[in-house]
């Protein structure tokens, strides 16, 4: 197949398929250096702003940052002294949405891309599951529909498969899983997509039923609406 015909088929299908989520994409330590830049929010509430130098992941996990300030100061902080992190890539990341914006301004009032922070990527500090009191730095998702619920990257997830047409890679595999927490709590729960649809609504959506019984009901709850479900839920239900 000619190049230019490969790349009308990708187009294609990158625009009839539904997207694949609708949440921030994982930022890596290459993206956290290579940012433009970056504040810490520290435990205390005092503020540094400045440019990750450095970055340390153990099991996925964050440990600490390097920061250079303006004036040069270089500044090390450990994940459990930082109460947030926020970075601001180097390129502006556009959100996979799985849903059309025609659909969700009828159904939630508001255009998606009015609402959500598309600006910085966010870490925050929240329990990990289980009943040992380990708080963790987590990239959060859904920045500006946070509201009700944080869903955090799981840095245990595994993915779904992607798609890609001629070696040309479409779109990125789902996480199977995510670290969820509401807003009367900072213990994250797990939410696995092989149990989302017994346990979601009773575990995450237990407002607005009716909300998720007219437009959710049966095979319409699906796993790979799971960001749309998240932000329907925080403009209808945030009360």
């Amino acid at each position: 197949m000619k190049k230019g015909s490969l790349m009308l088929l990708a187009a294609l299908l990158f625009t009839t398929l539904s997207f694949a989520q609708s949440f921030v994409p994982a930022l890596s330590v290459n993206g956290m250096v290579q940012s433009k830049e970056t504040y810490v929010i520290k435990n205390d509430g005092s503020k540094v702003t400045g440019k990750i130098t450095a970055a340390s992941l153990t099991n996925n996990i964050l440990k600490s940052v390097s920061i250079k300030t303006a004036d040069g100061t270089k500044l090390k902080f450990k994940a459990a002294d930082i109460k947030q992190l926020a970075v601001r890539p180097k390129e502006v990341f556009k959100f996979e949405q799985s849903m059309t914006a025609g659909s969700i301004k009828e159904l939630a009032g508001r255009n998606f891309e009015d609402v959500v922070d598309q600006e910085y990527v966010y870490f925050e500090q929240a329990l990990l599951p289980g009943k040992k009191n380990k708080f963790v730095l987590m990239q959060l998702l859904n920045p500006g529909f946070d509201h009700v619920v944080k869903v955090y990257k799981d840095p245990n997830a595994k993915q779904t498969g992607g798609l890609g047409v001629g070696g040309v890679k479409l779109t990125g595999g789902i996480d199977k899983s995510y670290l969820v927490t509401d807003t009367g709590s900072n213990r994250a729960v797990l939410i696995e997509k092989k149990k989302y649809k017994k346990e979601g609504q009773k575990v995450i959506f237990t407002k607005c039923t009716d909300v998720f019984g007219k437009y959710y009901a049966g095979d319409k709850f699906q796993w790979k609406d799971f960001a749309e479900h998240v932000y329907v839920y925080d403009q209808l239900c945030d009360q």
